[in-house]
C-alpha cells in the first residue's frame, strides 16, 4: 500500500515549486491586471502582492517517500542544476478554476513557456529520486495568477512584455485558503 501525501502534509497547506518575480515585476503585473479589469470591468479579488508567483511544480505524489516532506523537497532542489533565465510575460487570459470561477493570468511567452517547461521536468526528475512521483511534467503553461473572476475573458489581450531575469527558484507552504505563501527555502539557479 502507497503512503497518502497527507501523511506528511497537514490539510489545510501546500507546498510547490515556484519564481518570485522581483517587486519592480509585480507592481506592473498588478498595474496591469488592475487596467485590463477597470476596462473590461471584470469584478473579482486581486492576488495579494506577496503572493504573485510562477508555479514550476508542485509535490509529487508519495510512492517511495521514507522521510518528512520537507527535507525530501530540499533535497531535490539541492539536485537541480539549472542556470539564470530571462523570463517574460505578454498577455492575459483566463482559467477556468470551476463552476463561475475563472482566474485572470499573465501567460509567458512562448521561449520562457519552453525554458520554464525544461525547469518544471527537472525539479519533476529530482522529485522523483526523493520518492516522489510528479504525473504529467511535461504540461505546463507558464502563468501568473493575478486575479480571480467571475466570468471569462473573450480571448486574450497581449500587453507590453513584463519580465526578469528568474535567479533562484523557490519551496512556497501556502496555507490554503488564507492567502498566506511562506518561502521554506530559496535555490539559485546557477548551475552548469
Amino acid at each position: 500500500m502507497q503512503p497518502s501525501i497527507s501523511r506528511f502534509v497537514h490539510e489545510h497547506e501546500n507546498y510547490f515549486f515556484a519564481l518570485e518575480p522581483p517587486l519592480a515585476a509585480r507592481a506592473l503585473i498588478v498595474e496591469q491586471a488592475d487596467r485590463v479589469a477597470r476596462e473590461l470591468g471584470l469584478v473579482g479579488r486581486a492576488v495579494k502582492f506577496s503572493c504573485l508567483h510562477v508555479t514550476l511544480c508542485g509535490i509529487g505524489r508519495a510512492e517511495r517517500l521514507r522521510e518528512p516532506l520537507v527535507p525530501a523537497l530540499r533535497r531535490a532542489a539541492q539536485a537541480v542544476r539549472a542556470t539564470a533565465v530571462e523570463v517574460g510575460f505578454d498577455r492575459f487570459a483566463t482559467f477556468r478554476l470551476g463552476g463561475d470561477s475563472h482566474a485572470l493570468v499573465l501567460r509567458s511567452t512562448q521561449q520562457t513557456g519552453s525554458t520554464l517547461r525544461f525547469l518544471r521536468i527537472a525539479i519533476g526528475h529530482a522529485q522523483y529520486a526523493q520518492g516522489l512521483y510528479v504525473p504529467g511534467a511535461s504540461r505546463f503553461e507558464a502563468h501568473v495568477t493575478a486575479r480571480y473572476l467571475s466570468r471569462p475573458l473573450l480571448g486574450e489581450i497581449a500587453i507590453d512584455s513584463i519580465g526578469w531575469q528568474a535567479q533562484e527558484f523557490v519551496l512556497i507552504r501556502s496555507l490554503v485558503g488564507r492567502g498566506v505563501h511562506e518561502v521554506v527555502d530559496r535555490w539559485p539557479l546557477a548551475g552548469t
